[in-house]
Protein backbone atom coordinates (compact mmCIF):
# COMPACT_ATOMS: atom_id res chain seq x y z
CA UNK A 1 0.00 0.00 0.00
CA UNK A 2 1.37 3.43 -0.90
CA UNK A 3 1.13 6.38 1.42
CA UNK A 4 1.07 9.98 0.34
CA UNK A 5 3.27 12.66 1.80
CA UNK A 6 0.15 14.24 3.28
CA UNK A 7 -0.31 11.08 5.38
CA UNK A 8 3.21 11.49 6.74
CA UNK A 9 2.51 15.17 7.35
CA UNK A 10 -0.61 14.21 9.31
CA UNK A 11 1.46 12.04 11.64
CA UNK A 12 4.13 14.68 12.06
CA UNK A 13 1.48 17.32 12.81
CA UNK A 14 -0.08 15.02 15.41
CA UNK A 15 3.29 14.41 17.01
CA UNK A 16 4.08 18.12 17.23
CA UNK A 17 0.65 19.04 18.61
CA UNK A 18 0.14 15.93 20.75
CA UNK A 19 -1.24 17.91 23.72
CA UNK A 20 -3.86 19.81 21.72
CA UNK A 21 -5.35 17.22 19.34
CA UNK A 22 -9.11 16.84 19.33
CA UNK A 23 -10.85 13.46 18.98
CA UNK A 24 -12.29 14.37 15.57
CA UNK A 25 -8.77 14.90 14.21
CA UNK A 26 -7.70 11.44 15.39
CA UNK A 27 -10.85 10.00 13.82
CA UNK A 28 -10.00 11.54 10.44
CA UNK A 29 -6.36 10.39 10.52
CA UNK A 30 -7.30 6.84 11.53
CA UNK A 31 -9.90 6.51 8.77
CA UNK A 32 -7.42 7.81 6.18
CA UNK A 33 -4.94 5.17 7.39
CA UNK A 34 -7.49 2.41 6.70
CA UNK A 35 -8.79 1.80 10.21
CA UNK A 36 -12.38 0.67 10.74
CA UNK A 37 -14.54 2.54 13.20
CA UNK A 38 -17.36 1.49 15.48
CA UNK A 39 -19.04 3.18 18.40
CA UNK A 40 -17.75 2.00 21.72
CA UNK A 41 -19.44 2.02 25.07
CA UNK A 42 -20.27 5.34 26.58
CA UNK A 43 -18.19 8.16 25.20
CA UNK A 44 -15.53 6.08 23.43
CA UNK A 45 -14.84 5.09 19.83
CA UNK A 46 -13.18 1.82 18.89
CA UNK A 47 -10.88 1.41 15.88
CA UNK A 48 -9.45 -1.73 14.33
CA UNK A 49 -7.27 -2.56 11.35
CA UNK A 50 -6.71 -5.91 9.62
CA UNK A 51 -2.95 -5.41 9.93
CA UNK A 52 -3.05 -4.73 13.68
CA UNK A 53 -3.72 -7.37 16.32
CA UNK A 54 -5.05 -4.96 18.93
CA UNK A 55 -7.85 -2.40 18.92
CA UNK A 56 -7.62 1.29 19.74
CA UNK A 57 -10.13 2.90 22.06
CA UNK A 58 -10.25 6.69 21.96
CA UNK A 59 -12.38 8.81 24.32
CA UNK A 60 -14.69 11.33 22.68
CA UNK A 61 -15.08 14.77 24.17
CA UNK A 62 -14.95 18.37 23.10
CA UNK A 63 -11.61 18.95 24.76
CA UNK A 64 -8.26 17.67 23.46
CA UNK A 65 -7.43 14.03 24.13
CA UNK A 66 -4.53 13.12 26.39
CA UNK A 67 -1.14 12.81 24.71
CA UNK A 68 -0.99 9.09 25.51
CA UNK A 69 -3.88 8.46 23.07
CA UNK A 70 -2.19 10.50 20.34
CA UNK A 71 1.00 8.50 20.86
CA UNK A 72 -0.98 5.24 20.62
CA UNK A 73 -2.56 6.33 17.33
CA UNK A 74 0.80 7.31 15.85
CA UNK A 75 2.34 4.01 16.94
CA UNK A 76 -0.57 1.96 15.54
CA UNK A 77 -0.40 3.69 12.16
CA UNK A 78 3.35 3.14 12.00
CA UNK A 79 2.87 -0.56 12.81
CA UNK A 80 0.28 -0.93 10.05
CA UNK A 81 2.57 0.77 7.55
CA UNK A 82 5.60 -1.37 8.41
Amino acid sequence: MRYHSSDMEDLEALRRRRRSVRPQELHRVLLRAGFRFREGRGSHRVYSHPGLKRILTIPQSRSPVRAVYVDAVIQAIREVRA
